[in-house]
Order: C-alpha cells, then sequence, then structure tokens
C-alpha cells in the first residue's frame, strides 16, 4: 500500500510516519556511508521540520520504502548541506525540479517484492511530479548504492562528484516524462 501525505499531516498517518523513520534508521545502520559521511545521521532532520517534505511510503506486510521530496525553490540538503563538497555543482533552484532525499527501505531489494515495492513509491513520485510539472528530480547519494539503483534499472544522470569524509558520493538527475513513468511500469511486468 502506499502513502502519500506531509510533514504537517503526518499526525493523521502518524504509524506510517513512525515505520518511514524506523526504515531510515535500519537503511543508515545498512548503509554505513551515510553515517560515515554525517555523523550523527538524524533519522528525523530539520528539512523534516522545517520545511514540510511530502512523503511517498510504500508498504508491504513488515517491509518499508520511503522517500521525501522537497521543492528546490526553498531550502533543500543540496544547497545547505551537500554543495561545498561537489566543486561546480550547480546551484539547483527551479519549479519544475523536485529534491528527493531519505530514500530509504527495509525491503530485500534482491527479491522481487521489495523490488516492486521501491518500484512503487517510484512510480508514485514520477507521477506525482509529472501531474504538477515537474521535469526532474534531484538527489545526491554514495556511489556505492548505484548497485541499488542499477538493480531497479533506474540510474541517475551523474551531474558532479565529490567526497564526504572520505565517503565517494554524487548529485545525480532523474528526467520525470511519461516514457521514465512507463518504463518503471514495465519493469515489474518483468519476470525477476
Amino acid at each position: 500500500m502506499i502513502y502519500e501525505f506531509s510533514y504537517d499531516e503526518r499526525e493523521q498517518c502518524l504509524p506510517v510516519y513512525e515505520k518511514m523513520l524506523g526504515a531510515r534508521k535500519k537503511f543508515f545502520e545498512n548503509y554505513p556511508e551515510w553515517n560515515q559521511a554525517f555523523q550523527p545521521c538524524p533519522v528525523e532532520d530539520e528539512y523534516d521540520r522545517r520545511c514540510s517534505p511530502f512523503y511517498i511510503v510504500g508498504m508491504e506486510d513488515e517491509a518499508v520504502a520511503a522517500v521525501r521530496i522537497m521543492p528546490t525553490t526553498g531550502p533543500t540538503m543540496l544547497r545547505q548541506e551537500f554543495a561545498p563538497y561537489f566543486q561546480g555543482c550547480p546551484d539547483i533552484i527551479s519549479s519544475d525540479i523536485w529534491e528527493l532525499s531519505y530514500f530509504s527501505t527495509t525491503a530485500d531489494t534482491s527479491s522481487l517484492a521489495g523490488r516492486n515495492l521501491l518500484l512503487d513509491v517510484l512510480k508514485t513520485a514520477y507521477a506525482r511530479g509529472f501531474a504538477n510539472g515537474i521535469k526532474q528530480i534531484v538527489g545526491t547519494y554514495p556511489k556505492s548504492k548505484l548497485r541499488l539503483y542499477r538493480r531497479l534499472e533506474c540510474l541517475p544522470f551523474p551531474i558532479c562528484e565529490g567526497e564526504i569524509n572520505g565517503q565517494d558520493f554524487a548529485v545525480g538527475v532523474w528526467d520525470v516524462n511519461p516514457l521514465a513513468l512507463r518504463h518503471l511500469s514495465e519493469l515489474q511486468l518483468r519476470p525477476f
């Protein structure tokens, strides 16, 4: 099941919000690059509390997958937190670009069910973006996470790379258009 809500609406979805925070915590434990780069890496941060971002959370049995979406016209993690680590990184401020952060999951992404849960979350983010005139989504990720994006067949286009406390990171963009949305839907129809 997919849930969509903002931080200001989290009280109406409190059990889902709490499971999402639990998934973030577990994800940080499984991907120590984030904790090594940003210590301590908070489960709920100032962008949650200050910017009222939008969340897309997928839940299947005990597995959780989630993303946080924020407009790039306000404060973003890329601008406020990550930009100093990426030489030549453009200052992305656009009404048709969203920032995706906290892409996390407790699902087994090597299984069909786990992969499909993540794809459902991404499909929902793309569909919501497309319906709102969004052309691209930008995100910062540890380069070691590329294996997850390869498994999902949803690789970002890298725009710059850098190092954060000894860890290799990148900034990438995903195009949001009907073709990309169709690609995600077709991936779920393929045998695993």
